[in-house]
């Protein structure tokens, strides 16, 4: 395995911290609640462990897709948000602070999952997102029941049609 991925689409360390911020904390001033929005030598995990949490995941979503197709920029964009997914999934349940971290972990591998999911979609559609691929697409298709006999009748018209309800034996006539 490289030390680092060289995929297009991989995404960086600030791509993974924008989805769990409270790691990007300065760890240089104890205390402080200030997030940098990406994991330096300051944060924990700290770049290099992150970077591997990404690497990892890039294979991750390699090995569930085969070799993406070449120059399909929303196929290249699902894959980065797959690993995006599954990259903060795994610094999550790596560092765990607290209880409330392992339940997050299991909401954003469940994020990085249904990605998936789209992804391997999109793919088989050869590109096409999963609206696109419907029939009449980008148009929504609608459909209705006819009217009831009633409907269509004009008050004014000379010919009508009454409606009878069947008659209730129990009643006295």
């Amino acid at each position: 395995m490289p030390d680092t991925y060289t995929e297009p689409w991989a995404p960086t360390l600030a791509d993974v911290g924008r989805h769990i911020p409270t790691r990007t904390r300065d760890t240089r001033t104890p205390g402080s609640d200030q997030m940098l929005g990406t994991f330096t030598p300051y944060t924990t995990p700290d770049d290099t462990q992150a970077q591997k949490c990404i690497d990892a995941s890039v294979q991750w979503v390699l090995s569930q897709t085969g070799p993406l197709p070449a120059g399909d920029e929303n196929t290249e964009q699902q894959a980065r948000t797959c690993a995006e997914w599954y990259a903060a999934a795994s610094i999550e349940l790596a560092y765990p602070n607290r209880d409330a971290d392992l339940r997050l972990y299991a909401l954003l591998d469940q994020r990085a999952k249904d990605a998936m999911t789209t992804l391997i979609t999109r793919i088989k559609l050869g590109g096409q997102s999963i609206g696109d691929a419907s029939e009449g697409a980008g148009e929504p298709a609608w459909e209705s029941l006819g009217p009831p006999r009633w409907a269509d009748h004009d008050p004014d018209n000379a010919v009508r049609e009454r409606l009878t309800l069947p008659r209730n034996p129990w009643t006295i006539p």
